[in-house]
């Protein structure tokens, strides 16, 4: 109950406090976002089932931030939260950098061990290659004592007589962790395993401020020890689809 109220007070303030505090001649982008997932997978890992997804995010020139909620259908799987900041920059013409932060926090963890996380990441974007688009990212979770580095190339896909673009990525990242259950007595867990997969993003406008959006996604994870790894379900590989719905001011 105190996750799902802390949850509700984020989410209002993100929506009442943000438009208040960006005023300006030219008023930055305030993104809302309701989903529904099939199963929620975080870098190849199942962590909860079917669940209600939602997001307020606000942008203002470079800098971007924001709020996330996954909250499971069934009880007893992982409920999370999280808050997050990013500044992106362009060093050059060929290249995007993202330097980003986020604190999680997470309710009812199989076997316990985690409550909350701290990360930072820096993320490149290079410039189309042939209509691909190479990304390079890094993370380092300061909680878990964990190091992520990932690679991806992705794709947009003109869909003429709809009107719309069919987004396509595909990725492969690596995971190693020296503490997966920070909160939990005794000796540290550690880990590593590495995680392959891709996606389908159809985003479809049907308003002058509000888009729906189907996906359908695939992840693969090997190396992973059931016992000593990141907290999850034990599933290797998965596929789930998402539908939301998004409003922009």
């Amino acid at each position: 109950m105190r996750f799902r109220q802390k949850i509700t007070g984020i989410l209002l303030v993100a929506l009442w406090a943000g438009p208040l505090g960006v005023r300006g001649d030219e008023p930055p982008a305030m993104l809302v976002d309701f989903s529904h997932a099939s199963r929620y997978v975080f870098r190849g890992i199942e962590r909860a089932g079917p669940s209600a997804q939602a997001a307020a995010e606000i942008n203002r020139d470079s800098l971007r931030g924001g709020v996330w909620a996954n909250l499971p259908f069934e009880s007893g799987e992982t409920r999370e939260l999280n808050l997050h900041a990013a500044y992106t920059w362009r060093p050059a013409d060929e290249v995007s950098l993202e330097a980003s932060v986020a604190q999680h926090w997470f309710s009812e963890v199989p076997g316990g061990g985690a409550r909350h996380s701290f990360e930072a990441g820096l993320a490149a974007t290079l410039a189309p290659i042939s209509g691909f688009t190479p990304g390079l990212a890094y993370y380092h979770d300061f909680s878990f004592r964990s190091d992520t580095a990932q690679v991806s190339l992705a794709r947009s896909v003109a869909l003429v007589k709809w009107g719309a673009f069919l987004d396509l990525t595909i990725f492969a990242g690596w995971s190693s962790g020296d503490d997966w259950r920070p909160d939990a007595p005794g000796p540290r867990l550690n880990d590593s395993y590495g995680y392959w997969g891709g996606e389908a993003r159809l985003p479809y406008r049907i308003g002058a401020h509000s888009t729906v959006t189907l996906g359908l996604h695939y992840t693969d994870a090997w190396g992973l020890s059931p016992t000593r790894g990141p907290f999850g379900l034990p599933a290797r590989r998965n596929l789930w689809a998402t539908f939301g719905v998004n409003l922009d001011f």
